[in-house]
């Protein structure tokens, strides 16, 4: 994995290169294609390091603190760095991050986990709470009654549980909706992969989309209790049955809005699966077939994969702190959002290495460890510079694989706990403030 790691880094900071030194790519990733053709001190290099290290403090000290690290004594403004970032497309970094998970998929190879062949894909979304200010407010939107209101954003993954990385990542406007995102998304689903939904997106056009692709996608989706077909199922006392989904009025208006022409008779081959649980039943439909090799039995732990995602989301927000933006603006929020995804996924493969490490050197312990992701999270953010300006990568890795086996913790299975909603615009620690960032 080692070996892997180093090859990984080497192609990021290839890609990097690349785009800088190429003007036609270049001004793919540009809003102007006169950007960055002078000198600075933050040329696009050091634009996207920076961007990339995740500004949560009062920004003068982070450009201190980053030019330090580039091995400068001279600084730039904040109005400086304002100006330079407002030149930098956010796709930036989404192809920057296909870049990573591309060329993990090819060097971890044998290494890559699979669920019978298949990677497992959770789909979901979450809500991002943004500052209240007019920019902001006019592209997201949000909400509002009678006593209070706020601004928000709409995000929607999906995720590789088995192996912990975003694969496709979207943010757009509160009222957008999830849902209309998992639609948009399916197509970027490949054929080895098989997408997890929660109830939410249990409805007749999800499935029919995965079903008439030009090759069927495979899922499994969580049904909502109150649909007759699932009361009928669950009444029955069977644990697996094929049955079929007909479309009602409201959805074959939705299909019709999406181009497809379907009646009430459109009929949907799928697969019903019940699962047992203390106090409740579950239903799951799907399209994988107990005559290809999969029975019942074996649901519940694939859709249990699916919390993989939640946990994903908690760590962007409450380790890397994506609600604490850099920036008031909607490209400062759209560039800090999917610098926070490729930053997720470095962290993601990173320690990988280490929990080998730690498997094999603790097995004495009373409970399995796991590394600690907050405090690598912080070691690889105070050495991110130096991986990508030092030649001697292998030398920095080895650093942070030291750092990553000293902090873990203990793994304590089979717990749980109620979950309380403290606040309900956001579950996150920390947020954006308009006058105040930490200085240490």
């Amino acid at each position: 994995m080692f070996e892997a790691n180093v090859k990984i880094i080497t192609e990021l900071k290839d890609f990097i290169t690349i785009v800088a030194g190429n003007r036609e790519i270049l001004n793919k990733f540009c809003v102007s294609d006169c950007d960055f053709t002078r000198i600075r001190k933050l040329p696009f290099e050091k634009l996207v390091l920076l961007i990339a290290k995740l500004c949560k403090k009062t920004l003068s000290i982070e450009l201190e603190n980053f030019f330090g690290e580039m091995g400068s004594s001279l600084s730039c403004s904040v109005s400086a760095f304002t100006q330079q970032r407002i030149k930098l497309e956010p796709s930036f970094f989404t192809y920057w991050n296909m870049v990573l998970w591309g060329s993990y998929y090819r060097y971890y190879n044998n290494a890559v986990r699979r669920w019978k062949g298949y990677r497992v894909i959770a789909a979901d979304g979450s809500s991002v709470s943004l500052i209240n200010n007019p920019a902001l407010s006019t592209y997201f939107g949000g909400q509002s009654n009678q006593n209070t209101s706020f601004i928000a954003a709409k995000t929607f993954y999906h995720y590789d549980v088995l192996n912990e990385l975003v694969l496709m990542a979207q943010i757009k406007p509160y009222r957008y909706g999830e849902h209309a995102m998992a639609c948009e998304s399916v197509e970027s689903l490949d054929e080895d992969m098989v997408a997890i939904y929660d109830r939410y997106f249990s409805n007749y056009k999800m499935v029919a989309l995965h079903l008439w692709q030009e090759k069927e996608k495979k899922f499994v989706i969580r049904a909502q209790e109150r649909q007759n077909m699932i009361k009928a199922f669950i009444k029955s006392g069977e644990y697996s049955c094929i049955t079929y989904m007909y479309p009602g009025p409201m959805a074959i208006k939705g299909m019709r809005k999406s181009g497809f022409k379907v009646t009430k008779d459109t009929s949907l081959k799928v697969r019903l699966v019940r699962i047992d649980l203390p106090g409740s039943v579950e239903v799951l439909i799907t399209n994988l077939w107990e005559e290809d090799g999969h029975p019942a039995d074996e649901f519940k732990e694939l859709y249990f994969m699916r919390w993989g995602v939640e946990i994903n989301i908690s760590i962007q927000k409450n380790i890397l702190q994506l609600e604490s933006f850099s920036g008031l603006t909607v490209h400062s929020v759209l560039q800090d959002f999917y610098a926070t995804i490729m930053m997720t996924n470095l962290h993601s493969v990173l320690i990988k290495d280490a929990q080998n490490t730690i498997e094999d050197t603790m097995k004495h312990r009373k409970y399995p460890v796991k590394v600690n992701k907050n405090k690598s999270a912080g070691k690889l953010k105070v050495n991110l510079v130096s991986l990508f300006i030092n030649n001697d990568v292998e030398n920095i890795l080895k650093i942070l694989h030291a750092h990553f086996i000293k902090e873990v913790i203990p793994v304590r299975k089979n717990r749980s706990f109620q979950r309380v909603r403290k606040n309900l615009q956001s579950k996150s620690k920390h947020k954006t403030f308009t006058n105040f960032k930490p200085s240490y």
